[in-house]
Formats: structure tokens, C-alpha cells, sequence
């Protein structure tokens, strides 16, 4: 039978499962009943006796009439899955309840517990049998997902037996709830700014008043100032009437470029869940995710894009990664959270096919830097970078700034084919395995050094 697709989820995760087939099984009471009537049926005609005939007769019709009474019975069976939180860090945990409404053919209500033995992907914990009150409280189990990705949880199987134990009726519900999974950040270790170009006349730096503690001076009071700003601590020192003023502080810009180009990514196939991967691909995505922890947190405004010029998914959307998208936004300390958490649905795509009527731009991400006037120092994060991907990002980016790459390979003895087009074009760049540490990648890039080592 083929997998349905998933439906938009309700409010909290919340998913309301119709059963979609069934079938009767006598229980293992059921079946020994069967036996026992079998024999006595033996007995009964080797002795003659009618009394122990009358006795094979109830045993062998009690599962009969059992299964012939689940089905006239029909039951129906609803099973809300609630997952909470729907979108979680890898290493935190989610719990997962399971409420059943069990009601006959004549919508009357069923009490009792049923069991339900629920579908659980392997790396968050296997398979799940559950007994649930149907109607009562809600049963539940905790994931603990270690690896980012959109996870799967269902199907579920429901099995409803008779009063006696004789039959049982299982009732299959196929669709799945979604849980998305969010890459960890590391942190990473300070490195010079001088290696991605920057400098107080970088136009990837602006002046924009950020108030706080640490950018506060005070100046003598004028006519005209409201005595919310009057400084008291300065005043009382100065024995003058000072007031507050906020100094301009300088914030800096940067492009973060993702490769989502599959052309790029050929290494052997992992699975991130439901979506289509590799330990390269992987990798890069938890050196994105602590790229834009590490540097929102330095006052950097990151403009997160992926390889064909599209904003990087951020928060709990529910979108394709190859939908077009043409909202840009500067992730910053604030919005890093729901940057971090749209990476748990990216993967790797065929590139996007030219809109009709027209062949498309020959660079897209050239025309969106162009566009949105992205004039900021670039850094990319690729794995095996052909030639003629490396030539459209050097077209692609702008003269006035520096250009940085990661760059991981798909095997130890393996260089991109890029990485000498993007160093004759001035690009700072480093090489990494899949097992390297991200924090060793980003000092590599920081000393300049060519290649990163694997990890310990």
C-alpha cells in the first residue's frame, strides 16, 4: 500500500488519524479455544458421549461468534497524535501523546483500553506498544532525536478485541505526524575579521544606534533634554547636570551561501528522516547552523542564501526547499533561532528549471545580490564545487567584497574541482572531510591555512 502524504498539522502538532483498513484475528485465548474444541470433538466421537460433543461445539463456536461480533459491531476508532514540541534541537527531547476515541457502528462511545503499537523511526527509538484508555487519559512515550532532519511517526496499528478475549480487530492508521529536527550548534572560536575583509570602510559595516551598557557616554545638559535621559550617577561626580547618549555602534554584514546544487553533494546516501542526504551534505548543514550562532551573536547581520539565489528556510513553515522564495531578510541575534531551526528541511535539489516563457536568469544568485544590493563579504559552505559552479559564484560575487568557502570532500584522496578557481580569484578556502570538526574548519579558515584535518 502507498505511503499517503502527510496533511498540514492542526494546532500543536495535533493530527486526527481515520482508520483506513482493517482485519479480524483470533487471539492466542481464541486459537486455544479452537484447539480444545477440536479435541474434544475427537474425544467425543471416540467415546460417544454427547455431553463432551455439546462441550467441542461451545468451544469452537465461542472465537466464531467473537470475531462475528466485532464485525457486526464495527468498530471505529480515532487517534489524535500530539507531538510537543513539532520542531526540536537535535539532543532535546519531544513528547509524543496518543488519545483514543473508540465508538460502534452506532456512534456510541466504547470504553476500555485498546492497544495501539505505533511506527518510530529506528535512531528515535524503534517501535512503540502502547496501552491506551480509549476516551480517558492520553498515552505517550519521549523521543530523543540525534541527528537533524523531518522524522516520521506513524503508522499506527489499533487493536480492539471482544469482551472475552477470543478475536481481535485491528484497525490500521495510516497517516504519519511530522517532527522536525533542527541541527545543533557548536561553538565556534574567534577568529581575526581580517580574514573575511573587514574594516571600518568595508560597506559591509553600518553605523546603527544600539543602546545599552556597553556604547552609553554622557555629555552636559541642554536646554531642551528630557529629564528621562539625565545621567544621576554622572551627575553627582560631575557636580553638573549630565545626560545619557548612545554612540553609534558598528554592525557588520555578511552573505552566508548554502550549496543545495545535488551536483554538489555525491557522496553515498543518508537518510535526514524523510528527506534525501549525505554525511557531507550533513555536515555542512551543522557548520551553517553555527555560523549563524557565531556570528549573530558578534553583532553580524547574515544573509542567509542558498547556491540558487533563495532565502534559506527559517522557523516552522511548512515549505518546499525548491519553491521559489523572494522575501529576504538579514538573520540577526534575534531571528538566529528560526534560521537554525528551517535547516532541519533542507537538502540537496536538482537546480530549478527555467520559469516559462523565458530561459532565466543565466546566474541567479548574481541577480539576487545585484537586486537586493548585497555588496557584503561572502561565505560559502559547498562540498565537491565543480569549475563551472566556482566560475558563477566568482561572477557572482561583487568586487568590493571578499569571497570565503568551506568546501568537504567527498573522499580523503578527492579535491573539488573548484577550489583552484575560487583561490585564483582571491577566495579564501578550506578543504574539510566529513569528519573534521567544524570548529577546526572555521580556524583553519581564520590562520588561512588550506586544508582542515579530521576530527580526534
Amino acid at each position: 500500500m502507498s505511503r499517503p502524504h502527510a496533511r498540514a498539522p492542526q494546532e500543536e502538532g495535533e493530527r486526527a488519524e481515520p482508520p483506513v483498513a482493517s482485519r479480524a484475528r483470533f487471539t492466542g485465548r481464541g486459537w486455544g479455544f479452537l484447539a480444545a474444541g477440536a479435541l474434544c470433538l475427537l474425544l467425543a466421537t471416540w467415546l460417544g458421549r454427547k455431553d463432551v460433543l455439546a462441550l467441542a461445539l461451545f468451544l469452537g463456536s465461542a472465537p466464531l461468534f467473537a470475531a462475528l461480533s466485532l464485525y457486526l459491531v464495527k468498530p471505529r476508532v480515532q487517534l489524535k497524535r500530539t507531538v510537543d514540541p513539532a520542531l526540536v534541537t537535535a539532543g532535546d527531547p519531544a513528547a509524543v501523546r496518543l488519545r483514543v476515541r473508540h465508538r460502534t457502528r452506532r456512534g456510541r462511545p466504547d470504553r476500555g483500553a485498546v492497544t495501539v503499537h505505533e511506527t518510530v523511526p529506528g535512531p528515535l527509538g524503534g517501535d512503540r506498544e502502547l496501552s491506551v484508555e480509549a476516551g480517558g487519559e492520553p498515552a505517550g512515550y519521549t523521543v530523543r532525536p540525534r541527528r537533524r532532519g523531518v522524522w516520521e511517526l506513524g503508522p499506527a496499528t489499533v487493536r480492539v478485541a471482544d469482551p472475552f478475549g477470543l478475536a481481535t480487530e485491528l484497525l490500521d492508521v495510516s497517516e504519519r505526524t511530522t517532527l522536525h529536527v533542527a541541527p545543533d550548534a557548536v561553538e565556534l572560536p574567534e577568529i581575526s575579521a581580517d580574514r573575511l575583509r573587514d574594516s571600518g570602510a568595508d560597506p559591509s559595516r553600518t553605523a546603527l544606534p544600539q543602546p545599552g551598557p556597553d556604547n552609553v557616554t554622557t555629555r552636559e545638559y541642554r536646554h531642551g533634554d528630557p529629564l528621562r535621559r539625565v545621567h544621576w550617577a554622572a551627575s553627582a561626580k560631575q557636580d553638573k547636570l549630565m545626560v545619557r547618549q548612545e554612540e553609534p555602534r558598528s554592525t557588520r554584514r555578511t552573505v552566508l551561501v548554502l550549496d543545495l546544487d545535488e551536483r554538489s553533494w555525491p557522496g553515498g546516501r543518508l537518510w535526514a528522516g524523510v528527506l534525501p542526504s549525505t554525511a557531507e551534505f550533513e555536515w555542512a548543514v551543522g557548520l551553517v547552523a553555527a555560523l549563524l550562532e557565531h556570528l549573530t551573536q558578534r553583532d553580524t547581520a547574515v544573509h542567509a542564501l542558498d547556491g540558487f539565489g533563495r532565502p534559506l528556510p527559517s522557523g516552522g513553515e511548512d515549505d518546499d526547499a525548491s519553491a521559489p522564495r523572494h522575501a529576504v531578510a538579514a538573520v540577526t541575534d534575534d531571528t538566529a533561532e528560526d534560521a537554525r531551526h528551517g535547516l532541519s528541511r533542507v537538502r540537496p535539489v536538482r537546480a530549478p528549471a527555467p520559469e516559462p516563457g523565458g530561459s532565466g536568469p543565466a546566474n541567479p544568485l548574481a541577480d539576487r545580490l545585484a537586486r537586493d544590493g548585497l555588496v557584503h563579504p561572502l561565505l560559502l559552505v559547498s562540498g565537491d564545487l565543480g569549475r563551472e559552479a566556482a566560475d558563477r559564484l566568482v561572477r557572482a560575487a561583487p568586487r568590493s567584497a571578499a569571497g570565503s568557502a568551506v568546501l568537504v570532500a567527498s573522499a580523503p584522496d578527492r579535491e573539488p574541482e573548484g577550489a583552484g578557481v575560487l583561490e585564483a580569484a582571491g577566495w579564501s578556502v578550506v578543504v574539510v572531510p566529513a569528519d573534521a570538526a567544524p570548529e577546526e574548519a572555521w580556524a583553519r579558515l581564520g590562520t588561512g591555512a588550506r586544508t582542515a584535518g579530521a576530527a580526534r
